[in-house]
């Protein structure tokens, strides 16, 4: 039976809720952040992971597109023009940013190299995390699919607003709308919208208790590994743990 419209928007809060309960604004990597206590290089780690990762979920979102109608389609094309750099994204005063461009100007500013970015090695749960994004972007129900890419994108505008944007700018030296810290006001704007977009056509396509049940499903175990990618980062590059490696 198909699932109605209090039902459909049920899938939606719940998918919320995991997103809420596992955001990563609350992970101590971010509260060393937000008191001042990360090395400013910690986070352009972060960001050099994030491009490795960014260039791994981009695969699985043309290759969902063969088989994504033409709302996911066009939602998706949309999305890939922002990230080049080719169109600005919607409301007023917005500008068209090459997205690398903006990672690697902060990654500059955090002492790391425009070589460095490029080869960066990603830890264990950072390709977790890629793979199972690209895996469920490419072979899972389209209401599912897009339950689990409105978890991560929709964690970006309270993380940036809340805890990076006020942190980089109460203890770091950056002032307020700063070129360097571009990328985190624009996706502090930019992923509103995508994560509503995507909320929507969750509830749209999530449309059987099935599909309902693996939104869930794939949304917590996404918002899981993208908690367990920032330990990753809490643990060598602020805990400054060892790598456990063959004699």
């Amino acid at each position: 039976m198909p699932l109605e419209g209090k039902e459909r928007s049920k899938t939606v809060e719940d998918v919320i809720a995991i997103r809420e309960r596992w955001h990563t604004k609350k992970h101590p990597f971010f509260t060393a952040l937000s008191e001042g206590k990360l090395p400013l290089r910690a986070l352009g780690v972060y960001m050099a992971q994030h491009h490795q990762f960014v260039k791994i979920a981009q695969r699985g979102v043309y290759l969902m597109m063969f088989r994504a109608p033409g709302d996911i389609n066009k939602f998706m094309l949309e999305n890939m023009a922002e990230e080049a750099g080719l169109v600005a994204g919607p409301g007023e005063d917005r500008h068209a940013h090459d997205h690398f461009e903006l990672i690697t100007r902060f990654c500059k500013a955090a002492g790391l190299s425009e070589g460095e970015v490029r080869n960066t090695r990603m830890t264990p749960a950072w390709w977790a995390r890629s793979l199972f994004y690209l895996y469920t972007l490419m072979d899972e129900p389209m209401g599912a699919a897009m339950a689990m890419a409105s978890t991560q994108e929709g964690q970006q505008p309270a993380l940036n607003t809340e805890v990076v944007l006020p942190a980089l700018t109460k203890h770091y030296g950056f002032k307020p709308g700063a070129r360097e810290i571009e990328f985190f006001t624009e996706h502090a704007i930019a992923d509103i919208d995508h994560s509503e977009r995507q909320l929507a056509l969750t509830g749209k396509y999530a449309t059987t208790p099935d599909v309902h049940k693996r939104a869930l499903e794939v949304a917590e175990e996404a918002c899981k590994l993208r908690w367990d990618s920032i330990t990753d980062l809490y643990r060598f590059e602020f805990l400054k743990e060892k790598e456990l490696l063959p004699a």
